[in-house]
């Protein structure tokens, strides 16, 4: 069953009561199709994170005042650390992971033998590097050690007016700030399940409960077809290999973060691990986000593999769930890679096809990159297994071509559209999808007008009037005539008074800026997906930068989940 039935069913369906009117259910299901992917995401996490979201729901005001104290003291503190070299702000960053080392570091200064001690928690090649910050830059440590007190006794302060279970349910979500995030970016939602959770809260546990089971269900069987697919398909994971060591060199991913060697998730059959190194179990603490320059929401460092969801093996490799979405946008940024990568390419998009509303990472990156072509994209063009190796390689030509073109005559730049039309007997394929994708975005329309008119009610039969401009007034005969008007360019006949001042000219109202709703990447490190656009005629896109294709704007501060509860991809 799709995951948009199954979360309309089961967490919706109930919700409605029959004192719902119809105008309420279809307001409902709006708000559940603009929030379907938040919701299973917090879904997936355990119960006791659950429980924590359903009450910090009931006071969305909270949620409200929290990220405004985030947003000053994410700013004091990237004030704080900007000037030094970007290594040093990686270790600050880094130190304020974990939970009270900061305070202790503060506190043992001058200690060596004591900071060194404290610094334990970290990975064995971070310790002396970071012992010789804390060492040279204990002002900046202090500083950094008030700024968290100062935000956590806000936060205290905040809180404290509230019934105790609230007051620890925001205290368990506070470390994990990536739902705080998913919480305040629809409040509406947020605001409605806070209302239904209030009214019955043991019904409420109970979907939320189902939806849990009924989700992971369905992403376990994606991920497990997923992994079946590609570890069955040599020349697929040559490919993916290929790609994955690409994406790497391009963001200078390393081992550094992780140590392959003693993971437990490495080692051999029969061997034992010795230790785990880097305990991404941690995530930037909410008061102070993630790096302020990683090209994506990065709340949890993890292992470099982790993006591209395997890990080499000897001669083989591993899958352990899906590639992340910004692997995914990345590598469909990139139109030659379904030239290069044109196996590991078809079966992105036939995973995408059978998993289409599923959310999950690979239906989301193949799902935009389909969006942003929507007009020459059509669904018969994705659907035909058969023809879809071909018809990926003629659109890395198409693509390439286009590029080319632009780059020798940026004055003259075509959309996709434009440079279609010009070339049309080179790309055959693509000039049949766009006749197919014309049809389809017309239907799809005459779909949405349709939804639109379930909500108002039915027209009355439209009667003719007459023109008022057209009917004699009553009491036209009995008016006073009109004095002749005085144009500009007629000289007055008597000399003139001193003229009037001129009425100042009332000062415009800005414009407001118009709020974009930030993507929602929905497992994983997918929080920042974007919403569908509505399709219109095509422009030329900006040039996006090649050393950093960011799926979206990085705002503070979205995440990718925790490892055990984000296991399917």
């Amino acid at each position: 069953m799709r995951t948009r039935f199954i979360f309309i069913v089961i967490l919706l369906l109930g919700i409605i009561s029959a004192a719902y009117s119809q105008t309420d259910k279809a307001l409902l299901r709006d708000l559940a199709r603009e929030n379907q992917k938040s919701i299973e995401a917090l879904a997936l996490y355990p119960e006791d994170a659950r429980l924590a979201i359903l009450e910090a729901a009931k006071y969305p005001e909270v949620l409200i005042k929290m990220q405004s104290i985030r947003e000053k003291t994410s700013a004091a503190f990237r004030t704080l650390i900007e000037d030094y070299p970007r290594n040093t702000q990686a270790i600050f960053y880094d130190l304020t992971r974990y939970p009270g080392l900061v305070a202790d570091l503060a506190a043992r200064q001058g200690n060596r033998d004591a900071l060194r001690q404290t610094l334990d928690v970290l990975p064995g090649d971070k310790q002396s590097e970071a012992l010789g910050v804390v060492e040279r830059q204990a002002g900046t440590m202090s500083k950094i050690n008030d700024l968290n007190r100062t935000a956590q006794g806000a936060y205290d302060n905040l809180i404290a007016g509230y019934p105790a279970p609230a007051q620890q349910a925001f205290r368990t979500l506070l470390g994990l700030p990536e739902v705080v995030d998913i919480l305040n970016e629809d409040l509406r939602f947020t605001i409605l399940v806070g209302d239904v959770y209030r009214e019955d809260p043991a019904w409420a546990i109970r979907k939320m409960d189902s939806l849990n089971l009924a989700v992971a269900r369905t992403h376990a069987a994606e991920q497990e077809e997923w992994k079946k697919n590609i570890e069955n398909d040599p020349q697929a994971q040559q490919e993916l290999q290929a790609a994955a060591n690409e994406y790497a060199t391009e963001y200078g991913y390393t081992d550094e973060i992780y140590d392959i060697v003693n993971d437990d998730l490495y080692a051999a059959p029969g061997s034992a691990p010795t230790r785990v190194v880097y305990q991404y179990q941690y995530a930037y603490p909410y008061w102070f986000g993630y790096p302020w320059w990683s090209p994506q929401p990065w709340w949890r460092p993890y292992p470099y593999w982790w993006y591209w969801g395997f890990y080499p093996y000897q001669s083989t490799i591993v899958i352990i769930h899906m590639p992340s979405y910004h692997f995914m946008h990345w590598y469909f940024y990139h139109p030659y890679h379904h030239h290069h990568y044109n196996r590991l390419s078809t079966h992105f998009v036939n995973h995408y096809y059978g998993h289409r509303n599923s959310g999950t990472n690979i239906s989301a990156g193949v799902g935009e990159w389909r969006n942003h072509n929507r007009t020459i994209i059509s669904d018969d063009w994705l659907s035909d297994k058969g023809r879809v190796p071909e018809r990926l390689k003629e659109y890395a030509r198409f693509e390439q071509g286009r590029q080319a073109f632009n780059d020798k005559n940026p004055t003259r730049a075509l959309t996709s559209e434009q440079y279609l039309e010009k070339n049309a007997r080179q790309y055959p394929e693509l000039v049949r999808s766009r006749t197919a994708a014309t049809t389809e975005i017309q239907r799809e329309r005459a779909n949405e007008n349709q939804r639109r008119s379930d909500w108002a009610p039915p027209k009355e039969p439209v009667k003719p009037e007459a023109d008022p401009a057209r009917v004699p007034r009553a009491d036209q005969k009995n008016q006073p005539e009109r004095p002749p008007r005085v144009l500009p360019t007629d000289k007055p006949k008597t000399q003139p008074t001193q003229p009037a001042p001129r009425p100042e000219r009332p000062a415009q109202q800005p414009a407001k800026k118009p709020i974009i709703d930030d993507a929602r990447d929905y497992h994983r490190d997918k929080w920042q997906e974007p919403k569908r656009p509505i399709i219109q005629p095509q422009q030329q896109p900006a040039r996006m930068p090649q050393t950093q294709p960011a799926p979206r704007k990085t705002t503070p501060q979205q995440t990718p989940k925790t490892q055990k509860s984000r296991s399917g991809g």
